[in-house]
């Protein structure tokens, strides 16, 4: 047999397109420190060819797995919005519970200042577009934003009308309490004091759990206090 006789070697082919190797990994891994980025730098801060350089992936992974940036904040308020399902369920249930409003009140809070402790991303992230206008801002008004507050504006016009929270608009102390839980939760910048050290984190959480309480209600009763001595022991 001569050399011109010989058969050609046989290439293996190989899938064009779709990543073999810890894809999934990667995907999870790229959303995980996306919701980060954009919460912290907003979404014309976050580039995402340097995203998949500090994850350690390709940005072939990241373009096959989203496409664009676009489609990556897409992702990140999918899963934004996925985290918070449980914590709206637990907290409606709250709501309906057969317990004095004043127990009802600091159980409520109580879950939704752990939810912001466990997730300090999710305010961060609403507040980055709340104060860009646009369609991601409605965006995130109707899949972050609106569920919580569709919630809670019930019990405090509830409380309102038992003579035990303090006649107000409650849209606006609505606002007030998300905003001001979520961003000190956040820990950032001169905040992080609170929340480094465990036995601190706790305190911390009860604290302003009296504060946002407190600035519905006013002076604190028996009842209230004891309401939060129960709520924290169980949050």
């Amino acid at each position: 047999m001569t050399m011109s006789d010989e058969q050609p070697a046989k290439i293996k082919p190989t899938r064009v397109g779709r990543p073999r190797l810890g894809a999934e990994v990667g995907r999870e891994a790229i959303l995980s420190k996306a919701i980060h980025a954009f919460g912290r730098q907003g979404f014309d801060g976050v580039n995402l060819r340097e995203l998949a350089r500090q994850v350690g992936v390709n940005i072939a992974l990241a373009n096959y797995h989203f496409g664009s940036k676009a489609a990556l904040w897409e992702a990140c308020l999918e899963r934004m919005n996925l985290r918070a399902a449980p914590c709206i369920n637990a907290l409606q249930a709250i709501s309906a519970a057969p317990l004095a409003y004043s127990q009802r009140m600091a159980d409520f809070y109580a879950a939704f200042i752990r939810f912001n402790a466990d997730l300090p991303d999710y305010g961060l992230f609403i507040l980055q577009e709340m104060v860009q206008e646009g369609p991601r801002q409605e965006q995130v008004k109707a899949s972050l934003i609106d569920p919580f507050h569709d919630v809670t504006v019930p019990l405090l016009l509830e409380g309102m009308d038992l003579g035990l929270v303090h006649r107000q608009d409650a849209s606006l102390l609505f606002f007030t309490h998300s905003i001001t839980i979520s961003h000190v939760l956040a820990g950032q910048g001169a905040m992080a004091f609170f929340l480094e050290e465990e036995d601190r984190r706790e305190q911390t959480l009860k604290d302003i759990l009296a504060m946002i309480i407190r600035s519905a209600v006013g002076v604190l009763t028996e009842e209230f206090e004891q309401a939060m001595a129960l709520a924290t022991k169980v949050a």
